[in-house]
């Protein structure tokens, strides 16, 4: 039997990416960040244009900053324990940039784990022009049972096309009094490892 697919989102599911970038920012820019303030939004965390924004992060993108960032506690022991029975993919906004540090840090931290690696690529446009892959596009088309994500639009799209949806962490950015149908709130890794014991 074919095993079920769980698409993975990297930032802050598995690698600690607001506070490793907010960190960044402290140091390169003076900024007086912490983790909490962190939102993808970048001109509203810096309060700047949007020229500015991207040249900020264009900057960032060509450190290898993402390749030190710090993976989150007991995600490794529980994704082996579900490889057992799912094949699991990673599926992140992240752009096309940091493909190379993306694939560094995943065979560091999670070699032999994940089966494939999606960028979505809608970040990759600096002019808001164009169509780019969504969250919910993206998993359908790598044809996914399950996403773990922290950001709660992501889930409540992929939730809406039938693909349940796990929305990580308890983080500033991803609050909501009532989750949507098809949405679940796990903690942290191991509440993710006691939903899928629930759905054998």
């Amino acid at each position: 039997m074919k095993k079920q697919i769980i698409a993975v989102d990297l930032d802050d599911v598995l690698a600690a990416n607001a506070e490793g970038f907010i960190n960044f920012s402290n140091k390169r820019w003076g900024t007086k960040l912490t983790a909490k303030d962190f939102q993808e939004d970048l001109e509203k965390l810096w309060g700047i244009e949007h020229d500015e924004a991207q040249r900020r992060f264009a900057t960032f993108a060509e450190t290898d900053s993402v390749k030190k960032y710090a993976c989150l506690e007991d995600a490794k022991p529980v994704l082996e324990k579900l490889t057992e029975k799912y094949t699991l993919v990673i599926a992140t906004s992240r752009r096309n940039s940091l493909k190379n540090a993306t694939a560094e840090w995943l065979e560091l931290h999670f070699d032999g784990i994940f089966q494939e690696v999606h960028h979505s690529g809608f970040f990759d446009t600096t002019d808001r022009q164009g169509h780019l892959l969504n969250k919910a596009e993206l998993c359908r088309f790598i044809e996914a049972d399950y996403l773990i994500d922290d950001h709660l639009k992501h889930c409540r799209a992929t939730a809406q096309v039938g693909i349940k949806s796990l929305l990580f962490g308890n983080y500033s950015w991803n609050k909501a009094g009532v989750l949507p149908p098809g949405v679940t709130r796990v903690a942290d890794w191991p509440a993710v490892l006691d939903y899928f014991n629930d759905q054998s």
